[in-house]
């Protein structure tokens, strides 16, 4: 094969093999990224809380509590704007690591998409995926201690 030929055949392989390896990576990297917990929660955002267990031997609030403090979290950072002072004192209300898993499990899998309702484009996050997302590093870390004290990873 004379030089002329080997590299026309050089040039082709790289502008057909790059793209195509370029593909393969992307692919690879958004699969990664978009890695699903049993629960169904996206692990770089919520951590799976399937192997926690509810004691209700231990629960201080009753469902229909739990159900009222998850909708009251979901209002407070649900659409443009984050209403800190409710998830706050919210939280605070909560007395027990059973108390928050019953409000977790009330709060259910939410679809996230900056804090906006999004059927098809968001992506289903639990009660601890949508603070994460909707709370920065220093809004965390005022209700941290309470999780932390629970066991609960937020």
């Amino acid at each position: 094969m004379d030089q002329a030929n080997k590299a026309a055949l050089i040039g082709t392989g790289i502008r057909i093999g790059v793209p195509i390896l370029a593909i393969g990576i992307g692919v690879y990297a958004i699969k990664k990224m978009f890695k699903r917990n049993a629960d169904g929660t996206t692990s770089q955002v919520a951590p799976s809380l399937s192997e926690m267990v509810l004691k209700k031997e231990n629960l201080t609030i009753s469902p229909s509590d739990a159900a009222l403090f998850a909708n009251t979290l979901y209002g407070a950072m649900l659409d443009i704007g984050t209403d800190e002072a409710t998830i706050y004192s919210t939280i605070a209300k909560i007395q027990s690591k059973d108390d928050m898993l019953l409000v977790i499990k009330a709060f259910g899998m939410k679809q996230y998409l900056w804090g906006a309702r999004a059927a098809f484009l968001g992506q289903n996050y639990n009660l601890i995926g949508w603070l994460r997302a909707e709370l920065d590093s220093k809004e965390i870390a005022k209700i941290k201690p309470k999780f932390d004290s629970w066991g609960i990873p937020l």
